[in-house]
């Protein structure tokens, strides 16, 4: 199985010297990502994936299996660490500059769950990702705005780890997309908050 990291350029601009990098995309393609230690034979129904040309990846970072898919919005971010912190302050940290992107979209009753995930009312719409090494941090999120949450019961047995909140729920039960609470908000929109609020937050975030 490949190891690949779809932001190279990024981190190569951030060992180079630069503060940090930042880029949002939207797939246009599917493909289930396995995280640093999860096992496919757990996570995914490898089957399905074959039979319908689905590709299995692996990321550098921890964290749970996801199915990237078009509707998304995958948020990369790599910053130049002068100060040491912990994994789970800087993932508290973007994800609370995430949600106030969001935010000045309109959306409410968002807040963070788990080690790094971000719930609409009780439901995840983001997963997030970190990878580290030493004093460079690399942050990837996946954010559902309208993407076909199907393909996630298609592709991903029930994880073999959960976080608490979860409480057993099916895909179907735990997981929600922007688009089902807010319609009128599409991927371009959603991408084009983010794009105005992350940046400079962090420049903040990024100085020692």
């Amino acid at each position: 199985m490949t190891t690949i990291n779809l932001d190279e350029d990024l981190i190569n601009r951030v060992r180079g010297g630069e503060k940090w990098a930042y880029r949002t995309w939207e797939p246009d393609w599917i493909a289930v990502v396995l995280g640093r230690s999860n096992q496919a034979a757990l996570e995914v129904h490898e089957a399905r994936c074959l039979e319908d040309g689905v590709p299995v990846i692996r990321r550098r970072g921890g964290g749970g299996t996801v199915v990237l898919s078009p509707g998304m919005v995958v948020i990369s971010v790599v910053i130049q660490v002068d100060h040491q912190l912990h994994f789970q302050e800087h993932f508290w940290r973007i994800n609370t500059f995430i949600i106030e992107a969001l935010q000045t979209l309109g959306i409410a009753g968002l807040s963070q769950q788990g080690h790094s995930d971000i719930c609409l009312g009780s439901h995840k719409i983001l997963g997030s990702s970190m990878y580290g090494s030493r004093n460079l941090l690399f942050y990837t999120a996946s954010l559902m705005i309208a993407n076909d949450l199907s393909l996630i019961d298609r592709y991903l047995r029930h994880p073999s780890k959960e976080p608490d909140y979860r409480q057993g729920r099916s895909h179907q039960e735990f997981l929600t997309t922007i688009g089902r609470d807010y319609p009128h908000l599409t991927v371009a929109k959603v991408k084009a908050g983010l794009d105005a609020h992350l940046p400079a937050r962090l420049v903040d975030h990024s100085s020692p």
